[in-house]
């Protein structure tokens, strides 16, 4: 009796690590961001800093009024595409001068320069980290068009001109995750962006150094 009340306890002690062993291990699957195709959305707010002809020629002030929202498609290689609209205004006041018009006439005026852009691209990234590491440094090459409205403003006349015009970018980033299998993280990016465009002040060009915060979201 006492021979099988000691073989019941260790076959009891035996059937739970056996069991464990058995168990397949599925803390070990890659993350199902790292499997599949997934998508994200991601919002940004950006300052830009005018650069070459368009900051020497109309307008060297730094703009804080710079927003988009991206999506994007993450393949299971390292690379990702998408689409990103953007909104960004730059704006430079200069003190009362007299101006010549186009009709041999002066004019006293206080003038503004504006520039307002609507930017829409199409993108693709190369990740050089795992899609579900906690930082996911990359690269991007973006190309699309702008809505462009130029105006400046002499008092209350204004010389204005609305156009769409090739855009084109290059930019630097890295993704951070808040959590490990995690829905939410941060996107850190530094861009180039070049507009093409000739009219009055501006004859090379639209181009501009960005820096921009982001938040995303992603899902499968």
């Amino acid at each position: 009796m006492k021979k099988l009340i000691i073989a019941a306890f260790l076959l009891a002690g035996l059937l739970p690590a056996f069991a464990q062993e058995q168990a397949p291990k599925l803390y070990t699957l890659p993350s199902p961001y790292d499997r599949y195709t997934h998508y994200q959305v991601t919002a940004r707010y950006t300052g830009a800093i005018p650069a070459g002809s368009f900051s020497s020629n109309y307008i060297d002030k730094a703009s804080f009024e710079n927003y988009s929202i991206a999506l994007e498609w993450v393949f299971q290689n390292s690379f990702s595409v998408g689409g990103e609209i953007g909104y960004s205004f730059f704006k430079k006041r200069l003190p009362r001068a007299t101006y010549q018009q186009t009709d041999g006439s002066e004019i006293s005026a206080i003038q503004t320069r504006t520039l307002t852009q609507y930017p829409i691209q199409a993108f693709v990234n190369y990740q050089f980290a795992p899609k579900n590491a906690s930082i996911q440094p990359y690269v991007q090459l973006s190309a699309g068009a702008s809505v462009l409205d130029y105006t400046v403003y002499y008092g209350i006349l204004a010389d204005q001109q609305q156009k769409v015009r090739p855009t084109y970018g290059i930019g630097v980033g890295s993704k951070f995750l808040f959590k490990k299998d995690g829905n939410f993280g941060a996107d850190i990016r530094v861009k180039y962006q070049g507009t093409s465009y000739d009219y009055d002040y501006i004859d090379k060009g639209i181009s501009s150094i960005n820096g921009s915060v982001g938040l995303f979201y992603r899902w499968w």
